[in-house]
Protein backbone atom coordinates (compact mmCIF):
# COMPACT_ATOMS: atom_id res chain seq x y z
CA UNK A 1 0.00 0.00 0.00
CA UNK A 2 1.33 3.57 -0.61
CA UNK A 3 0.21 6.76 0.65
CA UNK A 4 -0.73 9.62 -1.85
CA UNK A 5 -1.29 12.28 0.12
CA UNK A 6 -0.14 12.87 3.44
CA UNK A 7 -2.56 14.19 5.93
CA UNK A 8 -1.49 16.10 9.13
CA UNK A 9 -4.92 15.05 10.89
CA UNK A 10 -5.08 14.49 14.13
CA UNK A 11 -7.86 13.19 15.85
CA UNK A 12 -8.33 12.02 19.73
CA UNK A 13 -9.19 9.10 21.35
CA UNK A 14 -12.75 9.92 21.96
CA UNK A 15 -13.00 10.79 18.06
CA UNK A 16 -11.55 7.66 17.15
CA UNK A 17 -13.83 6.28 18.91
CA UNK A 18 -16.87 8.00 17.67
CA UNK A 19 -15.87 7.31 14.42
CA UNK A 20 -15.57 3.71 14.43
CA UNK A 21 -18.57 3.38 16.04
CA UNK A 22 -19.98 4.77 13.07
CA UNK A 23 -18.32 2.63 10.89
CA UNK A 24 -19.11 -0.22 12.88
CA UNK A 25 -22.55 0.64 12.92
CA UNK A 26 -23.20 1.67 9.02
CA UNK A 27 -21.38 -1.77 7.99
CA UNK A 28 -23.92 -3.65 10.11
CA UNK A 29 -26.79 -1.60 7.87
CA UNK A 30 -25.34 -2.22 4.37
CA UNK A 31 -25.54 -5.10 2.35
CA UNK A 32 -21.82 -5.31 1.70
CA UNK A 33 -20.00 -6.36 4.45
CA UNK A 34 -16.26 -4.94 5.33
CA UNK A 35 -13.94 -7.59 5.06
CA UNK A 36 -13.30 -9.71 8.05
CA UNK A 37 -9.98 -8.22 9.24
CA UNK A 38 -11.17 -4.73 8.87
CA UNK A 39 -14.17 -6.03 11.35
CA UNK A 40 -11.96 -7.40 13.86
CA UNK A 41 -9.25 -4.35 13.75
CA UNK A 42 -12.14 -2.06 14.41
CA UNK A 43 -13.46 -4.50 17.48
CA UNK A 44 -10.38 -4.98 18.77
CA UNK A 45 -9.36 -0.74 19.05
CA UNK A 46 -12.79 -0.61 20.36
CA UNK A 47 -12.18 -2.70 23.04
CA UNK A 48 -8.97 -0.95 23.54
CA UNK A 49 -10.41 2.91 23.62
CA UNK A 50 -13.21 1.47 25.98
CA UNK A 51 -10.75 0.89 28.94
CA UNK A 52 -8.82 4.25 28.77
CA UNK A 53 -9.51 6.76 31.14
CA UNK A 54 -11.41 9.22 28.49
CA UNK A 55 -14.21 6.26 27.88
CA UNK A 56 -16.76 8.49 28.78
CA UNK A 57 -15.70 11.31 27.10
CA UNK A 58 -17.73 13.28 24.61
CA UNK A 59 -16.85 14.46 21.31
CA UNK A 60 -18.39 18.08 22.98
CA UNK A 61 -16.43 17.97 25.93
CA UNK A 62 -12.90 17.22 23.61
CA UNK A 63 -14.20 20.13 21.36
CA UNK A 64 -14.48 22.76 24.60
CA UNK A 65 -11.49 20.94 26.34
CA UNK A 66 -9.29 22.05 23.25
CA UNK A 67 -10.36 25.20 23.11
CA UNK A 68 -9.74 26.09 26.59
CA UNK A 69 -6.24 24.26 26.04
CA UNK A 70 -5.38 26.22 22.98
CA UNK A 71 -5.62 29.62 25.21
CA UNK A 72 -3.70 28.57 28.29
CA UNK A 73 -1.32 31.11 28.92
CA UNK A 74 2.44 29.70 29.61
CA UNK A 75 4.63 31.92 31.74
CA UNK A 76 5.71 35.36 30.24
CA UNK A 77 8.08 34.78 27.20
CA UNK A 78 7.11 31.40 26.79
CA UNK A 79 5.27 29.18 24.02
CA UNK A 80 1.87 27.66 24.68
CA UNK A 81 0.88 24.21 24.70
CA UNK A 82 1.59 22.87 21.30
CA UNK A 83 -1.36 20.65 19.63
CA UNK A 84 0.16 17.19 19.90
CA UNK A 85 0.63 18.21 23.94
CA UNK A 86 -3.06 19.59 23.41
CA UNK A 87 -4.26 15.90 22.33
CA UNK A 88 -1.76 13.97 24.63
CA UNK A 89 -3.68 15.76 27.61
CA UNK A 90 -7.06 14.84 26.11
CA UNK A 91 -6.17 11.07 25.29
CA UNK A 92 -4.45 10.40 28.61
CA UNK A 93 -6.14 12.60 31.45
CA UNK A 94 -3.46 13.45 33.54
CA UNK A 95 -4.20 13.89 36.83
CA UNK A 96 -0.98 14.61 38.57
CA UNK A 97 1.79 16.81 38.08
CA UNK A 98 4.19 13.72 37.12
CA UNK A 99 1.97 13.20 33.95
CA UNK A 100 2.01 16.93 33.07
CA UNK A 101 6.15 16.76 32.75
CA UNK A 102 5.66 13.39 30.85
CA UNK A 103 3.28 15.66 28.64
CA UNK A 104 4.46 18.63 28.37
CA UNK A 105 8.27 19.50 27.14
CA UNK A 106 10.03 21.67 29.47
CA UNK A 107 6.82 22.13 31.39
CA UNK A 108 8.08 23.89 34.72
CA UNK A 109 9.79 26.42 32.56
CA UNK A 110 6.64 26.83 30.07
CA UNK A 111 4.11 26.66 32.61
CA UNK A 112 5.84 26.71 36.49
CA UNK A 113 4.17 24.41 38.69
CA UNK A 114 1.65 26.79 39.80
CA UNK A 115 -0.19 27.13 36.09
CA UNK A 116 0.36 23.31 35.96
CA UNK A 117 -2.23 22.51 39.08
CA UNK A 118 -4.45 25.25 37.46
CA UNK A 119 -3.91 23.21 34.36
CA UNK A 120 -5.02 20.44 35.71
CA UNK A 121 -8.08 21.92 37.19
CA UNK A 122 -9.34 22.74 33.97
CA UNK A 123 -8.98 19.16 32.68
CA UNK A 124 -10.97 17.97 35.77
CA UNK A 125 -13.58 20.58 35.09
CA UNK A 126 -13.98 20.54 31.49
CA UNK A 127 -13.52 16.26 30.75
CA UNK A 128 -15.70 13.37 32.51
CA UNK A 129 -14.36 11.47 35.71
CA UNK A 130 -12.78 8.36 34.43
CA UNK A 131 -15.21 5.25 35.25
CA UNK A 132 -14.14 4.27 38.49
CA UNK A 133 -12.69 1.19 38.37
CA UNK A 134 -14.01 -2.40 39.95
CA UNK A 135 -10.66 -2.75 42.57
CA UNK A 136 -10.58 -1.31 45.63
CA UNK A 137 -8.65 2.31 46.43
CA UNK A 138 -5.18 1.43 47.82
CA UNK A 139 -6.15 3.52 51.31
CA UNK A 140 -8.91 0.37 51.66
CA UNK A 141 -7.00 -2.57 50.72
CA UNK A 142 -4.48 -0.95 53.12
CA UNK A 143 -7.07 -0.42 56.23
CA UNK A 144 -8.43 -4.04 55.39
CA UNK A 145 -4.93 -5.20 55.85
CA UNK A 146 -4.87 -3.27 58.83
CA UNK A 147 -8.15 -4.65 60.14
CA UNK A 148 -7.19 -8.42 59.33
CA UNK A 149 -3.79 -7.73 61.58
CA UNK A 150 -6.09 -6.55 64.37
CA UNK A 151 -8.78 -9.39 64.34
CA UNK A 152 -5.75 -12.32 63.87
CA UNK A 153 -4.27 -10.35 67.24
CA UNK A 154 -7.39 -10.78 68.89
Amino acid sequence: MEILVKGKILVTNTEAKELLNEVKSESSTKETRRPLIAQEMTKQVLAYLEGTSVCNVTGQEVAATLKRLAAFPPLAGQEGLRQTEMFNIVNVRPSTLVEMFAIIDHAEVRFGDDKLEELLDLIQAELSPPPESEEAPEGDAEAAGEQQDEDVES
